[in-house]
């Protein structure tokens, strides 16, 4: 009999707590997405931190991402992709949070939004966007495999439709090559392109970070049409 009720007890307790966790996460989901507005854009950012070794590299990373978070609005879904050598996972998706700017009359009858709380979700959502595209950067000098970064932004889209601004915080400077030197590219060329197993599928992609070099322009113009491959990258104004 008492073994029983003890399991009783406990089977009480399970169905409490579960429906506890249940309430905590539609309370969470419904504070993540409460912010969102019909019509604000959205943004998919892809950060592939490793590919960045040299620290004005790394620099000139963190001025885009700087930039683009200047474009958000109050509203916008922001997705942050985090890459590494192993794969993605999404690191944030939330909308920005924030209340609409009205009058003082309308802001003392208007408690859809209140000013303070906005505020305070929006400093949280900034630590977690810093944390979020700034945690992968490649801190040991480890190497890394440019294809498999192009890759793998492919893999996030195949079959599928996108609407909004897609963005990529990467170096496009393949391992070990000097942006300088075409000798260097061209030797690069010879060893890896041959080989190369690329299946690719993009929207317009904007680029944070990526190397201004010449070369580095060229060369990927002569991987994408020996492979036969439409790819868009076009420097974020």
């Amino acid at each position: 009999m008492n073994n029983r009720l003890s399991s009783l007890r406990l089977l009480s307790l399970s169905v409490a707590l579960t429906a506890s966790f249940a309430g905590l996460a539609s309370s969470a989901h419904a504070t993540n997405d409460k912010y969102c507005r019909a019509g604000a854009p959205a943004f998919d950012i892809h950060v592939f931190g490793y590919t960045f070794k040299n620290e004005e590299a790394k620099k000139q990373m963190a001025q885009g991402l700087g930039d683009l978070y200047k474009k958000f609005e109050i509203g916008s879904r922001v997705k942050v992709y985090a890459h590494s050598p192993a794969g993605h996972h999404t690191a944030l998706n939330q909308c920005v949070p924030g209340c609409p700017t009205v009058g003082f009359f309308e802001g003392l009858v208007n408690t859809t939004c209140m000013a303070e709380v906005g505020k305070r979700d929006r400093a949280a959502f900034n630590k977690r966007f810093a944390d979020a595209t700034m945690s992968g950067l490649n801190r040991n000098n480890s190497s890394y495999d440019i294809f498999t970064a192009i890759q793998n932004l492919s893999d996030v889209y195949k079959g599928q439709r996108h609407s909004g601004t897609v963005v990529a915080a990467i170096s496009m400077l393949p391992d070990g090559v000097n942006p300088a030197d075409p000798a260097s590219f061209n030797a690069y060329y010879v060893q890896q392109v041959p080989k190369l197993r690329l299946a690719l599928e993009f929207p317009p992609v904007y680029t944070i970070g990526a190397s201004t070099s010449g070369e580095v322009f060229k060369f990927w113009k002569e991987v994408f049409e020996m492979k036969k491959v439409s790819f868009q990258m076009r420097p974020l104004d």
